[in-house]
């Protein structure tokens, strides 16, 4: 059984980052990231070709409330993002009694391999 979790009111801090809900000033950050070849096409789904695409999507991060921006506190922008997805095990009649999500997450290229 799919559950629904409100990420809106949850903050996660760490040395180095800070997980909080997506806020329209952080549209170019998001399309910075989104918009580079193969960064998107590592979590599966194309890159972003307009900031209007992005405009959309990050508008549905906001309204659907279950992905984090990921905060890099150094260098002040957001990212990635880290989303809890409904899981495969949901339409498996074996774990149809839990609450199951997955966790997806997406980060700029310019900080793949640092260990974030």
């Amino acid at each position: 059984m799919d559950v629904r979790i409100d990420t809106s009111q949850i903050v996660i801090e760490t040395d180095r980052l800070i997980l909080r809900s997506f806020i329209e000033s952080d549209l170019s950050d998001f399309y910075n990231y989104a918009s580079v070849p193969g960064v998107g096409e590592m979590a599966g789904w194309p890159h972003h070709e307009s900031i209007e695409t992005s405009e959309r999507i990050l508008k549905s991060f906001i309204d659907g409330k279950e992905v984090f921006a990921i905060y890099h506190k150094a260098d002040k922008k957001v990212i990635g993002s880290l989303g809890l997805h409904p899981s495969w095990a949901n339409e498996d009649e074996r774990y149809k009694s839990l609450k199951v999500k997955e966790i997806g997450y997406v980060l700029a290229k310019d900080y793949w391999g640092h260990g974030l």
